[in-house]
């Protein structure tokens, strides 16, 4: 009965490493052309706890993989999130001259603070969760959602960001316009007064 547990358990951990771990660690990859270390060591441990328990035919060493997959993953979550909260940033960076409020009359960067807002109040949350060592992984695959929701919506919002885009261009033109022409003009009257 107890190596069907162990079996069991063992079949549980290749599933997670599979369907959870292993996909994250190619976004990772995709998205930052690297993964963390911390991740890597967590799956050490996880191989390193399965293959002792294989050889030394011990239950406890399962508990330990076990253990360890469950900050590998928590690890990939963090990681993620953090991954696509520097997207984020570098979005509001590389538009910090653009009017935003032009955005889909104004409902863009509305919208978009407060997806925001809800990825970083989840974020809080998971945080708090994981000092108190109470479970975080409902907390982080809402703190991931919410993440990828905000990335999400700026890719569906191209459109309206390229029209704020062009039209803060054009305002900020017509503003330089506006003053070389008042300079000249001043010019032309300092001219003809003297």
């Amino acid at each position: 009965m107890q190596e069907k547990t162990s079996e069991k358990m063992e079949a549980e951990i290749y599933e997670q490493y599979q369907n959870i771990i292993a996909p994250y660690i190619a976004e990772l990859e995709v998205r930052d052309g690297e993964y963390p270390i911390e991740i890597l060591n967590e799956i050490r441990s996880i191989f390193t706890h399965l293959s002792r328990c294989k050889l030394q035919n011990n239950l406890n060493e399962i508990e330990s993989a076990n253990r360890h997959e469950k900050i590998a993953i928590l690890d990939c979550y963090k990681y993620i999130c953090i991954s696509i909260a520097q997207t984020i940033s570098e979005f509001r960076q590389y538009y910090i001259k653009v009017d935003l409020t032009l955005a889909d009359n104004g409902k863009f960067l509305a919208k978009l603070n407060d997806l925001e807002l809800i990825a970083k109040n989840a974020f809080k949350e998971a945080k708090k969760s994981e000092i108190k060592q109470e479970s975080v992984e409902a907390k982080y695959k809402l703190y991931e959602k919410a993440y990828n929701e905000v990335e999400k919506f700026i890719e569906d919002s191209n459109e309206a960001i390229l029209f704020a885009s062009s039209h803060s261009k054009k305002s900020n033109r017509i503003t330089i316009i506006s003053c070389i022409i008042t300079a000249i003009s001043i010019a032309v009257t300092v001219i003809a007064i003297l």
